[in-house]
């Protein structure tokens, strides 16, 4: 059974989990270029930055700007000390809003070509590979990173306007907080650090990365890049009407989920909502819609193939490379491979053979299945809570 997809802005986990399928096949299909190997940059940030990013999205991308600017500019600086001038690089980020224990983590996550594309004498683009980063470039990426965001928020100080203290407010400072640690964390050895660096309660950590021809490992790092804010395998309603969110990993009190009521869940899902008009997949450079190398770096739609790991898959008709939009079955069959569109019975293809949207009829089958069929309630609208004589009672 697969059920119509709610739209719900940045928080249903199925939708967000058909966004993060389909803007990975794409990525990889019609983006990203064959030529490179790909890795990934990840730049976390203090506590008392976060809450401010989570208030300005105009300040998130100037943030994001000086993050990119840094890493392209060591890129085209190695290049130089190679001979190789005038070199461009691009650059895909996701940012993400949410931590591994539910919290309000503001952080980008960067995928970037290792090498630079430049101009040879016949006018074509060629493209020259660099090799990875040692820990004293990242670290030195760090520090050239912290001293320009030092800049620029000395210069955003100035333009400071303390809004009033409202709800929403309130809420996001309490959701850029963890627990305090049980133990004194272990001291960061140079095994442990491995391209990390951490200075000021800034981090970088470049150490994950992914080879040219391996498009399906490709795929999958960009799927975790798009990952959803929320996963509903995680998440579990208690029998006395609590709700349990389970983390992968212990947070530093030591705690394994997090169990609250579902007002304070939802008090907490709604700091983690990405903003109005405020992408959250951004592109850079030789990316970018608006650079001129665009149309000569990214793979023509005629020559993208499917990243698929199935040496049995049929090869997709051209209407299908060049639609920019999957169907449940091809997203299915590229994140789980043909079992699931494969009958288990005759081996033979599954196909649609209708749509169900009698409720008559979809109560008699969900009932059958011992699944329940009643629809979930709706609260009425109701006047904003600033409207003249209106008084919302949040204790009831």
């Amino acid at each position: 059974l697969v059920p119509f997809s709610c739209k719900v802005r940045g928080l249903c986990p199925s939708c967000d989990g058909r966004r993060m399928a389909a803007g990975a096949a794409d990525l990889v299909d019609h983006i990203l270029p064959v030529v490179a190997d790909y890795r990934q940059w990840t730049l976390s940030l203090p506590r008392w930055l976060r809450i401010r990013l989570l208030r300005d999205k105009a300040l998130v991308s100037e943030v994001l700007l000086v993050f990119v600017r840094v890493v392209s500019a060591y890129h085209r600086r190695r290049a130089r000390h190679r001979g190789i001038s005038g070199g461009q690089t691009g650059a895909v980020t996701a940012i993400q809003r949410v931590g591994s224990f539910a919290n309000a983590n503001v952080h980008f996550h960067t995928l970037v070509p290792e090498g630079v594309w430049h101009e040879l004498s016949d006018g074509s683009l060629g493209f020259h590979p660099l090799p990875p980063p040692t820990d004293e470039d990242v670290e030195e990426i760090t520090t050239r990173i912290v001293g320009k965001l030092r800049r620029l928020l000395a210069r955003r100080d100035g333009d400071v306007i303390d809004d009033e203290p409202d709800a929403l407010g309130d809420a996001q400072a309490e959701a850029v907080q963890l627990p305090m640690s049980l133990a004194e964390p272990p001291p960061r050895t140079s095994a442990s650090r491995r391209r990390c660096a951490f200075l000021e309660s800034f981090s970088l950590h470049a150490d994950t990365s992914v080879d040219a021809a391996d498009r399906p490992a490709l795929e999958r790092l960009v799927r975790y890049l798009l990952r959803p804010l929320i996963s509903a395998d995680r998440l579990t309603a208690r029998p006395d009407g609590r709700v349990e969110y389970r983390f992968r990993r212990p947070d530093p009190s030591g705690r394994t989920s997090w169990v609250t009521d579902g007002a304070t869940w939802c008090r907490r899902l709604a700091t983690l909502i990405p903003p109005r008009r405020s992408h959250t997949t951004r592109f850079h450079g030789v990316l970018s819609s608006a650079h001129g190398w665009r149309s000569r770096v990214v793979p023509s739609p005629t020559a993208a193939q499917p990243a698929s790991t199935s040496t049995s898959t049929p090869p997709a008709s051209s209407a299908m490379r060049l639609a920019r939009r999957l169907d449940w079955a091809a997203l299915l069959r590229r994140v789980f491979g043909d079992q699931v569109t494969q009958c288990p019975r005759c081996g033979d293809a599954l196909r649609v053979l209708a749509f169900i949207t009698d409720p008559r009829v979809t109560a008699d089958i969900l009932e059958h299945l011992g699944l329940t069929s009643d629809p979930v309630p709706i609260a009425p609208a109701r006047a904003p809570h600033d409207a003249p004589g209106d008084e919302l009672d949040f204790g009831s």
